[in-house]
């Protein structure tokens, strides 16, 4: 085999793997074809600044604009695409050269500078960088996938559930008020079930009805303290007829509320102890030797007087003295 049939041989061979070549760049043609000719996907293509150089029909029909109104767009400097983080998905893809998706957006192209044309819409988008041989970026692809309906949709969700949590605020708040005003009432109601009635001058009776709790103590002897003080008494008849059913619990929050009046320098009568509640008491074992009784509030209030008048004999006696 000759010079000449060798270089035959290897020109064939050349020209076998430049038609490989070309049939890969055809294919490569058309697919991109394919992809930026229809109009469901919305491309434009930038240079190495990010000036628009290129649009397909996708774009136009998404947007409502032609080539010649956004040719030489700086989509680097667009402002628009700040707020969603977009423009630094852009400025981060043309500076290390990978592809990046961009965060959803609503873009409109009027509020765009130079641009007065267009229309709005929510869009998802992403950038390809595109770089030669030697690894430097010669342009940037850039998608938008139109996402029109699931916006509203989520816009519908959103607006729903704002909307709801309205709706559970003011109830929140609605039910909030309700508890206040119960406890108010319940307040209104411990404080009428404890009067405390200024009988005679210096003598104060407290009528008990219902069942005594540590609650109801509580608010017995607040009661019952304040209105000592207030009405300057010294004496205090506790009526404890309307008290149902008197238990260990009930007896020491009676006895509680007597030792502090006593501590004020008050004398205390307790008057309506019924035949079943004295039982009660003897079987409780609790020691009444201390306390002053009576049968009945009438009788607790003449024990009272005389006690009253016998200490104002006292004291004239003392003065005379």
């Amino acid at each position: 085999m000759g010079a000449d049939d060798k270089s035959h041989e290897e020109l064939v061979r050349e020209v076998e793997a430049l038609r490989r070549q070309v049939d890969a760049l055809k294919v490569a043609a058309r697919r991109y074809q394919a992809m930026v000719g229809n109009t469901a996907l919305s491309v434009q293509v930038c240079d190495a600044a990010g000036r628009v150089v290129e649009v397909n029909q996708g774009f136009e029909k998404l947007w409502k604009l032609g080539l010649d109104v956004v040719r030489g767009h700086v989509i680097l400097d667009d402002l628009q695409l700040e707020p969603s983080g977009s423009l630094a998905g852009v400025r981060r893809a043309y500076a290390t050269g990978e592809a990046t998706r961009l965060p959803a957006i609503r873009y409109d192209p009027r509020h765009t500078e130079g641009v007065s044309a267009g229309s709005a819409g929510w869009v998802a988008s992403s950038i390809y960088p595109v770089k030669d041989e030697e690894g430097r970026l010669v342009e940037a692809v850039v998608m938008h996938y139109e996402i029109g309906e699931l916006a509203r949709s989520e816009e519908e969700l959103r607006a729903q559930n704002e909307a709801l949590e309205a709706a559970v605020a003011e109830r929140t708040a609605a039910l909030s008020e309700h508890i206040r005003l119960l406890h108010a009432q319940q307040q209104a109601i411990r404080e009428l079930s404890t009067p405390v009635i200024r009988l005679w001058e210096g003598i104060l009776a407290l009528p008990l009805i219902g069942v005594i709790d540590a609650d109801r103590a509580a608010q017995i002897m607040e009661n019952l303290l304040a209105a000592i003080v207030e009405q300057r008494a010294s004496q205090v008849i506790l009526d404890v007829t309307g008290v149902p059913v008197i238990d260990t619990a009930a007896a020491s929050h009676l006895f509680e509320t007597v030792g502090a009046a006593r501590l004020l320098g008050v004398h205390c009568i307790v008057v309506g102890i019924s035949p079943k509640m004295a039982q009660t008491l003897v079987a409780l074992d609790v020691d009444f030797t201390r306390v002053t009784t009576a049968p009945s509030l009438q009788e607790g209030l003449r024990l009272a007087l005389a006690r009253r008048a016998a200490g104002s004999a006292g004291s004239r006696a003392q003065a005379q003295g």
